[in-house]
């Protein structure tokens, strides 16, 4: 059977087929306000999520946006559906006879049919940068290009497991060019892929200055044999700072009870050495392994007090979570 122009382009999408699409879709339009260059970079990205998840085929199914919020509410198109993961991307079809004038990506699709399994959504992101009319000022090219220099100065590293030697001078060189950005720069593409990568490896690296005193505590607790509660209290509540501190140091491919077997971190797309992070782990892992059964043991709040100190600002909502507080209330140090 002979397909349109429209009806090609619809089967290119469900086979993933990129080099289709590259034939079929017109160089002087503009497809969510990209160049067709730009929204093919889009959607080889978005075959590759659905690829590396095992799909193999998108089906289509129809609908159309219902979203109160956008231009393009009432207008058709499609959820093109993984045929394994379930992931789907929504996208509008403007169309005009057998052709597709542009390509949307919608946030608030709806399926004719409400049975559809469907799961995570995976989205197209032009950034105002990468828009067919942007008119980038001097100033800009220049910022941009620093931030593309120094992101590509970190990424050729994504494939090998980098130390201190590396990332602690590269953090060094660029301080000023991240600090030039008062707000996560969002829209912007260059500006964010370097500043989203230095933001990441930088929020690791400040957990560093814990790690000589991780190194002290783990030694302590080691040294002193704590095996009555009292020693363990006063250990508690010596390193309790530095334990706090560490709540925010997680890694899902971690056993922070042995963190030697892990060889590196992944920060982004980037693999950091993790035996500098060793006791960092292990002391993370000891202290709120300790830590949050002896504070509801001593605690001197009842459950009442606890929830109404933890909606206030101030002092007491701090108190709640401080085992070193309850303690000195208590008379024990």
């Amino acid at each position: 059977m002979h397909m349109n122009k429209k009806e090609l382009i619809i089967k290119s999408f469900q086979n993933m087929d990129l080099d289709m699409l590259v034939i079929l879709l017109d160089e002087n339009k503009t497809y969510q306000d990209a160049t067709k260059e730009i929204f093919i970079e889009k959607l080889e990205i978005v075959f590759s999520h659905f690829k590396k998840k095992g799909d193999t085929l998108l089906f289509p199914y129809k609908g159309s946006c219902n979203s109160e919020e956008c231009t393009n509410k009432g207008c058709s198109g499609y959820s093109f559906v993984g045929n394994n993961s379930k992931n789907h991307i929504d996208l509008i079809f403007q169309e005009s006879n057998d052709d597709i004038e542009d390509i949307f990506h919608c946030n608030g699709f709806e399926n004719i049919n409400k049975s559809i399994e469907k799961i995570n959504l995976i989205t197209i992101e032009i950034y105002k940068d990468e828009k067919a009319t942007f008119k980038p000022s001097v100033d800009f090219l220049i910022r941009n290009q620093k931030c593309k220099l120094a992101f590509e100065e970190i990424i050729q590293y994504q494939n090998k497991i980098i130390d201190q030697d590396i990332y602690i001078p590269w953090l060094e060189k660029h301080y000023k060019l991240y600090k030039y950005f008062d707000f996560p720069p969002y829209f912007y593409s260059d500006f964010y892929k370097f500043y989203s990568i230095y933001y990441d490896i930088k929020q690791l690296t400040e957990f560093l200055q814990t790690s000589d005193l991780s190194k002290e505590a783990l030694e302590k607790y080691q040294e002193n044999e704590i095996n009555e509660e009292i020693q363990l209290i006063k250990w508690l509540s010596k390193y309790e700072h530095a334990g706090l501190n560490l709540a925010l140091f997680l890694f899902k491919k971690n056993d922070f009870e042995y963190p030697e077997k892990f060889d590196y971190y992944q920060v982004g797309e980037i693999k950091i050495k993790a035996f500098d992070y060793v006791n960092i782990a292990k002391f993370k892992f000891i202290f709120e392994d300790h830590y949050w059964k002896m504070l509801d043991k001593y605690s001197i709040f009842s459950e009442e007090e606890k929830t109404r100190y933890s909606n206030e600002d101030g002092e007491m909502s701090y108190n709640i979570s401080s085992l070193t507080y309850h303690l000195e209330s208590r008379g024990i140090i």
